[in-house]
C-alpha cells in the first residue's frame, strides 16, 4: 500500500527506516548455492561477466549506481528474445534466454533464480 519506505515509517518510524537503509548496504549483491545456482534480486548483464568480477565489485555504497555490475544485478530482467535490451526501468537491461545460457556456463553453474518480479504461482521456468 505504501512501498517500503511509506509502510516502515507508517508501522514503525523514520529511525528504524534509516537502520534498513543502512543494513541494506552490506547485503550481498548475490550468492552461489553448492556452486551450482546462483541468486540474485534482479539478473544478468550487459556485458560478459563473471563470478570474479562480481567479488569484485565494492558493495558497501548509499547509492546504486546507474550502470554497471551492482545497478544490473539489482534491476536487469528476463526476456523471451535472444540478446540483450534497453529496459522498460530505466536502469538494468533486458536479457535472454541465451544470454543466460553464456553466463551460466561460463560459470559452471546451472540455474539462475532471481526474486525481483512476484509470481502468480512463486516461479516461473
Amino acid at each position: 500500500m505504501y512501498g517500503f519506505e511509506g509502510e516502515v515509517k507508517h508501522k514503525l518510524d523514520v529511525k528504524c527506516y534509516e537502520l534498513f537503509c543502512q543494513m541494506f548496504c552490506y547485503l550481498p549483491l548475490c550468492t552461489v548455492i553448492n556452486k551450482t545456482v546462483m541468486v540474485c534480486h534482479g539478473g544478468l548483464f550487459s556485458t560478459e561477466v563473471t563470478l570474479a568480477d562480481i567479488k569484485k565489485v565494492n558493495r558497501v555504497r548509499v547509492e546504486v549506481p546507474d550502470n554497471g555490475i551492482m545497478c544490473e544485478l539489482l534491476w536487469s530482467d528476463p526476456g523471451d528474445a535472444p540478446g540483450r535490451g534497453l529496459s522498460k526501468r530505466g536502469c538494468g537491461i533486458t536479457y535472454g534466454p541465451d544470454v543466460a545460457e553464456r553466463f551460466l556456463k561460463a560459470n559452471g553453474l546451472k540455474l539462475l533464480v532471481r526474486a525481483h518480479e512476484v509470481k502468480p504461482e512463486g516461479y516461473e521456468w
